[in-house]
């Protein structure tokens, strides 16, 4: 699947948006993303803090990296993982929580407002260099 595509997706599934997306690279079922994801909205559960988008690449790296038995040092490598993204995330957006990107919490950062479409594309785009090989 392109890029393009994904992005396609994701807009059109909207809050399951990112785990959707890359249902082919998880190997997990449409409809348990789609469970997975409904909690994620609004800064997850509308409390306007993590932004759903970046919790969806979370669980995308961490799915596609992780397995079933406790390893700490995958668990190490797949933190790290997430980290640079949201660190990629911030740096682009200047800052991962919803409140503030979308204009609704004040913050001293220069935080660059957009919608939840356009951050939902920009998480897709930005996701595809963690996990496609």
């Amino acid at each position: 699947m392109n890029i393009e595509e994904r992005v396609r997706i994701a807009l059109d599934i909207h809050h399951q948006a990112v785990v959707a997306a890359y249902l082919d690279v998880i190997n997990l079922s449409k409809k348990d993303a789609m469970k997975l994801g409904y909690g994620l909205g609004g800064g997850i559960g509308m409390m306007r803090e993590v932004c759903g988008t970046v919790v969806g690449a979370a669980m995308v790296i961490s799915h596609k990296f992780g397995k079933e038995e406790p390893d700490p040092k995958l668990k190490k490598e797949i933190y790290n993982k997430v980290s640079e993204f949201g660190k990629d995330f911030e740096s682009k957006h200047g800052s991962i929580v919803c409140g503030e990107l979308l204009g609704l919490r004040k913050t001293e950062k220069a935080v660059n407002k957009k919608s939840c479409d356009q951050l939902i594309e920009d998480s897709v785009r930005l996701l595809e260099k963690y996990v496609i090989d």
